[in-house]
């Protein structure tokens, strides 16, 4: 069963959410305040939620408090998280998606598009595997923030059966196993840079607009959202290295969108 953490002081409104996401299936677990949220990430890694709930203005440590604990953590960084809020100001959007949240909902909200926008995020989760609790494992996947050590050359350690998707600049991406590389090193993206990335390399060449790629990576159209690409965007650029003014890997199309430059 698909596990759910939502962290909400509001009775009302946790009671609320709570019973709708169990009636759609889901096993929820409800916190009252962001640090009992922490503790419980000390568990084991099996029982870890597939995806975090976060109501911003909480007691205590508050909801961008509690993703960064969530983002440093060894098992629970690529988890999917959703940020629930009265704040519906686009600073504070912008602040959540740059702080590592995967989606924004300003209060009030209704059930019906909380519970599509948990299914597009877990749908878009689904085929990324969760980094194991041991960072010494050769299998363990990379920290979202963390760059791993340089190897030569990076195609060695892909597997044949994968789909290899190769992008102009040196970006390779291994399919199979979600990793990224450049040159001789390894990117770590969270799962929402890999899927943007992945589908401006698949339409190298394409003027995706911000719409076109609302729709294709998160699933569903976001009113009025496009400011949460441009975010990840810019993350992706850094993560990259993409800095070359002259001849950048992903273009910004004046007047349409972003595309990946083909060769």
């Amino acid at each position: 069963m698909t596990r759910v953490a939502l962290v909400e002081d509001d009775a009302a409104i946790s009671e609320l959410v709570r019973y709708n996401l169990a009636e759609e299936g889901y096993a929820v677990t409800v916190h009252r305040d962001g640090e009992s949220l922490v503790r419980s990430l000390d568990g084991p890694a099996a029982s870890l939620p597939d995806l975090f709930l976060l109501d911003v203005m909480l007691p205590g440590l508050d909801g961008f408090g509690v993703l960064a604990e969530i983002r440093r953590h060894p098992s629970a960084s690529e988890r999917p998280v959703l940020m629930l809020t009265a704040r519906g100001s686009e600073a504070d959007k912008v602040r959540g998606l740059e702080s590592g949240a995967d989606d924004y909902l300003a209060k009030p909200f209704g059930i019906r598009e909380l519970l599509a926008r948990v299914r597009a995020l877990l749908r878009r989760n689904a085929r990324a595997p969760y980094p194991t609790a041991d960072p010494a494992s050769a299998d363990a996947g990379p920290v979202a923030g963390a760059t791993a050590a340089p190897f030569d050359p990076p195609t060695a350690s892909i597997p044949s059966h994968s789909e290899v998707l190769h992008g102009a600049g040196g970006v390779l991406l291994d399919d199979a196993r979600h990793r990224v590389f450049r040159h001789d090193g390894e990117v770590s993206l969270t799962n929402r840079e890999y899927e943007l990335l992945r589908h401006l390399i698949r339409g190298a060449g394409i003027a995706y607009s911000r719409d076109d790629l609302l729709r294709a990576v998160w699933g569903f159209d976001f009113a009025g959202e496009t400011r949460t690409v441009d975010v990840h965007v810019r993350q992706l650029r850094l993560k990259l290295g993409d800095e070359d003014p002259d001849a950048p890997l992903i273009e910004t199309v004046r007047g349409r969108g972003y595309r990946y430059r083909e060769s």
